[in-house]
């Protein structure tokens, strides 16, 4: 069994991708709704922390080849810029932060798994070159071929990840704790997942696992600042 996808006359990606935020985005809501969070709080986090989102991750997704810029969407890119559009939002307006940083960190998970969706029909972060059992088939474009589901067990792998968010930060009633441990679980195995990429060279470490771990460490360390920051004006933060 194989997996088909003909090329599209006008690519699905940018618009699956920009919906997947949106719905990561309404589940935030949702929840920090759930848990006593006012709405104009919401609406003013949302802002900062989408804007933040999409600029950080089309910076990270800037490249310049040889023929000429590329412009794209990172989801590494949209994970620090989420944080950092929380960290911020926080700063200025403290009601509930953890509540709001687990919200978004949870559905963090899930936006990555929809936009997987649009790297499968446009072709791009697809797998190695494979024949077998449910090899994806690209005809046309610049992706022609037929490749290892890479990005299927992405989206397996991340809704996974959801759903132990969402278990974790309603459960745990130190939400920082919850946070911490989705990091390290969602860390590693965005990690391991670059093995199975066509861009992978072969080595021990790619430049693209490097870049997992910087953004990785620099996400970590945002979180444990915003946690000992607002720790001084927030008896909740522990």
């Amino acid at each position: 069994m194989q997996i088909v996808i003909h090329e599209f006359a006008r690519s699905p990606y940018a618009l699956i991708v920009i919906l997947s935020v949106v719905a990561g985005f309404a589940l935030s809501f949702l929840r920090m709704r759930k848990h006593g969070v006012s709405k104009q709080v919401i609406l003013y986090t949302g802002i900062l922390t989408f804007v933040c989102t999409m600029a950080t991750s089309l910076m990270f997704g800037f490249k310049i080849t040889d023929k000429g810029i590329g412009l794209g969407f990172s989801g590494l890119g949209a994970a620090a810029g989420m944080i950092t559009g929380v960290f911020i939002s926080a700063l200025i307006i403290k009601d509930k932060p953890d509540i709001i940083m687990s919200s978004f960190v949870s559905a963090a998970p899930l936006m990555y798994a929809l936009a997987k969706t649009g790297c499968l029909l446009a072709g791009c972060c697809h797998g190695k070159e494979y024949t077998g059992p449910f090899a994806i088939v690209h005809i046309g474009g610049t992706h022609d071929g037929s490749f290892f589901p890479a990005q299927i067990i992405d989206m397996l792998a991340f809704l996974a990840i959801h759903i132990l968010a969402v278990i974790l930060t309603g459960r745990m009633k130190n939400k920082v704790h919850a946070i911490y441990i989705i990091l390290a679980v969602t860390i590693p195995v965005r990690f391991l997942l670059e093995y199975l990429r066509y861009e992978h060279d072969g080595s021990l470490i790619s430049s693209g696992q490097i870049t997992v771990l910087i953004t990785g460490a620099i996400t970590l360390v945002v979180v444990t600042i915003w946690k000992k920051v607002l720790k001084l004006n927030y008896s909740g933060i522990k």
